[in-house]
């Protein structure tokens, strides 16, 4: 029963890691968009009023998309208030470390160091 719920966790994490890293690239997407459009009404010396309607639809979507970060990291949360009900600690986040099952220890999980990045 541990190695299904090792796997579930497990699971729902790549996922959930996959999410927050979708949503900040539509953001770094939405911000790359929003300033080249502004910067290629300038260039092509056009009014102002030129495109508004489709920049102010841009920012709506980047209001959006921070909403939708906003609530991801909500769910984060209560993923992570979920896995210790389950009976697993937060050993580490983030990129510079992974999770990796452990045979020869009591422990379903121990900590590595990822390659090229320097331990805290």
């Amino acid at each position: 029963m541990l190695k299904e719920r090792l796997g579930a966790v497990k699971d729902v994490t790549e996922k959930l890691n996959a999410l927050e890293e979708a949503i900040d690239n539509a953001l770094i997407c939405a911000g790359e968009l929003t300033s080249a459009t502004s910067a290629a009404r300038q260039r092509a010396n056009l009014s102002a009023l030129v495109g508004q309607d489709a920049i102010s639809l841009t920012g709506e979507s980047v209001t959006a998309l921070h909403a939708a970060r906003a609530r991801i990291v909500e769910a984060h949360q209560s993923f992570s208030e979920v896995r210790g009900q389950l009976g697993f600690k937060t050993l580490a986040g983030g990129d510079l470390w992974k999770f990796v099952p452990k045979a020869d220890d009591q422990s379903p999980v121990k900590l590595v160091h990822s390659e090229g990045t320097k331990a805290a």
